[in-house]
């Protein structure tokens, strides 16, 4: 993958047009079936370079206004032998930011091509962020010391990575049924698609609209496995939902998820191969750090703490309490970032609902002042809030 960005970056960069660039990527793709024996033997492309490519030729069909391309058609069924990853021949995967003055990011390039591969450095004179797999991580990092100041130092065992993720695929492997599956409430065509993309089985419902206990009575005797975890996403639906689990021939594990951000959350933490009770272990450890607000217009006149805002203005709130209100849009939601990212985070979702004004500004500020901040944005359609966001 990292090839690949850095060619279709080489095709950009030497003035080429869209179509160019986007033939330029089909050529590094199909060439990846060479760069590793493993690809080769499985007979298949990188699938992260793929996957890239087909952003930027919908990116290029947009732009041109064209309409999107099928999606490509398997000639034939892949077996486990196109998942199975071969270990790397190195061993750490070393993440790390240098931040200094004058930073020469080819002369370091240079030298730490000399330690492993994949590499990867971005950044400027003042920052850059380092990506290498190498077996000497410790070296790595002291080449960013010898020219600043490092931080952000992330180091992964791509060795015992590569096993579980082996040993999860194999799992995951269709033999009779899941041991439990997600039954969770939406609202919004957008946050539906991505509550059905992660295997949920979605109800309809939200603010103002909540799902009766029949609704959800029947998804959880539809879903696909004996246990089933329900995720509420509204702290008006959890009594409706624990009354659906008092009535089911399940074993039905309810989450009191309050928001649509929690429940994506929840669903990340949720692994169909374990029992409901497990899942709701590891579900209730991943809510533990998550933060969460919202931007909508303020119904009626609030005044708590200070904060004074007109029915009719923007209204700002941070893990469901009032924090900001103001005549414009971007005043409130920064106020609401400002209390969301008072606690590092590595992590920003921002699903965007009816009347959403743009984003554009705020997220090129967020990725100047944050600049180690994952930045997720996804139309979520939900009704009443222009913005929903999820810190972690």
């Amino acid at each position: 993958m990292l090839t690949a960005v850095r060619e279709l970056a080489e095709a950009a960069e030497r003035g080429l047009s869209l179509p160019e660039i986007v033939a330029a990527g089909d050529d590094v793709v199909a060439r990846t079936r060479e760069m590793l024996p493993v690809l080769r033997d499985a007979g298949v492309v990188d699938a992260g370079a793929a996957g890239l490519l087909e952003i930027v030729r919908g990116v290029a069909a947009v732009i041109a206004g064209e309409p999107l391309p099928a999606a490509p058609e398997l000639d034939e069924r892949l077996g486990l032998e196109a998942i199975h990853q071969e270990l790397s021949r190195y061993r750490y995967c070393t993440v790390f930011v240098i931040e200094g003055d004058g930073l020469d990011l080819p002369s370091l390039e240079d030298e730490l091509e000399q330690l492993g591969d994949s590499l990867l450095v971005v950044g400027d004179s003042n920052a850059l962020k380092v990506h290498v797999h190498t077996d000497d991580p410790g070296k790595a990092i002291s080449l960013g010391v010898a020219r600043g100041v490092v931080g952000h130092v992330e180091i992964a065992n791509m060795h015992e990575q590569a096993i579980e993720r082996e040993e999860r695929l194999l799992h995951a492997v269709p033999d009779g049924e899941p041991a439990s599956a997600v039954v969770a409430v939406a609202a919004g065509s957008g946050n539906r698609a991505l509550f059905e993309s992660g295997g949920a089985t979605v109800v309809d419902g939200g603010d103002t609209m909540n799902p009766s206990t029949s609704d959800l009575l029947a998804a959880i005797e539809g879903a696909p496995a004996g246990d089933v975890v329900v995720l509420p996403n509204n702290k008006n639906v959890i009594m409706a939902a624990d009354q659906a689990a008092d009535h089911s021939s399940k074993r039905v594990k309810v989450i009191p998820t309050t928001s649509l951000q929690a429940g994506l959350t929840a669903l990340v933490a949720f692994d169909p191969a374990r029992n409901a009770d497990a899942n709701a272990t590891a579900i209730a450890d991943a809510l533990v750090g998550l933060a969460t607000g919202g931007v909508t217009i303020a119904s009626r006149d609030v005044r708590l703490d200070g904060l004074d805002v007109r029915k009719g203005g923007w209204l700002g709130l941070a893990d469901g309490v009032p924090v900001a209100g103001g005549e414009t849009f971007d005043e409130v939601v920064r106020a609401v970032l400002a209390k969301l990212l008072e606690e590092p985070r590595g992590l920003l979702t921002l699903l965007t609902g009816d009347g959403a004004p743009e984003l554009d500004g705020l997220l090129s500020d967020l990725g100047a002042s944050h600049p180690d901040l994952e930045l997720e944005v996804h139309e979520g359609g939900q009704p009443h809030y222009a913005l929903l966001l999820a810190a972690e």
